[in-house]
């Protein structure tokens, strides 16, 4: 099976060439992707060669793992219905499920932040203009009135319309809401300018068993400092007996970085972040848009 896609450190397609004559990849017995704009096209559909890979995968019985930031019942139908779709890691990380029955899904596995954490960084952030968006059981939580603040925000229209139909506004104060949730997997505060997000960045760094990541540049991804995706795909690999040598990942973003590194192949495409394809094994010489996760994937199964 050749090695193909360019490499991180910058080689060519005749390097990668050379490669793969000496060489062939790891078997794949596990695949974990990002949704938004690595898996998912940038309108947010899921491009057809992904779609066909997918049955593929179903076939030949390899595990397909969307690993996102998103909750895991806002994973695209198409996908989180398929049968290669047996596992989620959702929430950065925070929450690894078996949704092989849809009825009935089933937490492996969570590492949360929990609600007196929550409520301590709201306190440090309450008078900036940011949403405090929990993330808990499936459901993302807001204030409906931190939720209204999100449609002043300079967010790509594709982007701010999936975060908005994925959150559910309440009519009650932050403190109230979390309050009132079992616990709390982790929060998204949204930003309206640089200033304003470095501001909570210094809200998030004032406790150190906190950390962020983002996936744009109005977010920050605020969880226990010991959850990320990186950690959750090491979990399920161990959970399952699964070689991470045999694993493939696949992402665009800062929020992907852990994950890349876990994996025995971490694949960024090529609308990734720089950060993202600086901690890949290799980097895809496809977007998002061009099914890159399919066109890398194939000649590997």
């Amino acid at each position: 099976m050749p090695m193909h896609g360019v490499p991180a450190n910058g080689g060519t397609r005749g390097d990668v060439q050379a490669a793969s004559a000496a060489g062939t990849h790891a078997p794949v017995s596990i695949v974990f992707a990002d949704m938004d704009d690595t898996f998912l096209a940038t309108d947010k559909t899921v491009p057809a060669g992904n779609l066909a890979l997918l049955d593929r995968m179903g076939e030949k019985g390899v595990p397909f793992v969307p690993c996102t930031g998103r909750v895991w019942s806002a994973v695209a139908g198409q996908v989180l219905e398929h049968a290669a779709t047996r596992y989620v890691v959702a929430s950065d990380g925070a929450v690894v499920m078996d949704v092989r029955d849809a009825q009935s899904p089933r937490r492996l596995h969570l590492s949360a932040l929990g609600r007196k954490r929550a409520l301590a960084l709201y306190e440090r952030v309450r008078e900036l203009p940011v949403t405090f968006d929990a993330f808990w059981d499936g459901k993302i939580y807001v204030s409906r009135r931190r939720f209204e603040l999100m449609r002043g925000f300079d967010i790509p229209p594709y982007d701010r319309d999936m975060y908005l139909r994925y959150r559910t506004p309440v009519d009650v104060s932050t403190p109230r809401l979390l309050e009132s949730l079992p616990n709390v997997e982790r929060l998204t505060i949204f930003t309206g300018d640089d200033d304003v997000r470095a501001r909570a960045i210094e809200a998030v760094a004032a406790d150190p068993t906190l950390h962020y990541t983002y996936s744009n540049a109005r977010n920050l991804e605020v969880m226990d400092a010991g959850t990320s995706k990186g950690a959750a795909v090491r979990w399920l690999c161990d959970h399952l007996g699964i070689p991470r040598t045999q694993s493939v990942g696949f992402g665009d973003s800062p929020n992907d970085l852990t994950m890349l590194a876990a994996v025995g192949d971490g694949v960024a495409v090529a609308n990734g972040y720089p950060e993202a394809k600086a901690a890949a094994t290799h980097v895809a010489p496809w977007t998002c848009d061009e099914s890159a996760v399919a066109r890398y994937l194939e000649p590997l199964l």
